[in-house]
């Protein structure tokens, strides 16, 4: 087997999805963190490698988070760029290697973990994650981001839906940070990413305002 070089090229392509051989990981002292991790939702667009395109996720997964905006690993030291959790490294970064693909390419789907494998069962906050997804599911958001589009000037009724869906998903963020004093920084593993940033993807940019959000067609959009 080749030996990682620890040269920071497959960190800065994106952090790993997590699989159940991860799941040890987590919590573990010098491992990962529940605010290190974002969850990728059944709907949203996302990079599939092997496919080399942006397609809508078929099921639910769990990531390491980006930073800077970016995508690039936040476990990657920017100083050294060696991996600051590598005796601890996911399956995905022990898989890898970037002279050969075809090791991680066997195991990319199999055995992913989601939300429910990491929380334990009867967590209090699963019932307000099973409502989350009920009122702000990408893939109904992901219809109305179409018809929006190609009915810019025609679909106030529509528009008014997307922005419920926006504060909704806005609102419940703030509210369990302020109930619970979970870190806003784990939003993003009990709800994903925040619906406007998602709603990007679909060629719509929102942004908030006092009451609500504003949208507008991001560039390139039809």
């Amino acid at each position: 087997m080749k030996e990682c070089k620890q040269c920071g090229t497959c960190c800065r392509k994106g952090g790993p999805a997590l699989h159940l051989q991860d799941l040890e990981l987590i919590s573990l002292e010098g491992g990962i963190d529940l605010i290190d991790i974002v969850t990728l939702r059944k709907g949203e667009l996302a990079y599939d490698q092997p496919e080399g395109a942006v397609v809508p996720l078929a099921c639910e997964i769990l990531k390491i988070k980006g930073t800077g905006g970016e995508w690039i690993c936040k476990f990657l030291a920017p100083s050294t760029q060696a991996c600051r959790i590598y005796k601890n490294r996911p399956l995905e970064c022990k898989t890898l290697f970037c002279g050969d693909p075809e090791p991680l390419l066997k195991i990319y789907d199999k055995e992913r973990i989601t939300r429910k494998d990491v929380l334990p069962e009867g967590h209090p906050v699963f019932e307000i994650i099973e409502e989350h997804e009920a009122n702000c599911d990408p893939e109904k958001m992901a219809v109305l981001a179409k018809y929006i589009l190609e009915n810019w000037d025609n679909s106030a009724e529509q528009q008014a839906d997307l922005r419920e869906m926006l504060m909704y998903d806005k609102s419940v963020r703030e509210l369990l940070v302020e109930k619970s004093g979970l870190p806003l920084e784990s939003m993003e593993f009990f709800f994903g990413r925040p619906m406007n940033r998602v709603l990007s993807g679909f060629g719509i940019m929102a942004s908030p305002n006092e009451n609500s959000f504003t949208l507008r067609k991001t560039k390139g959009s039809a």
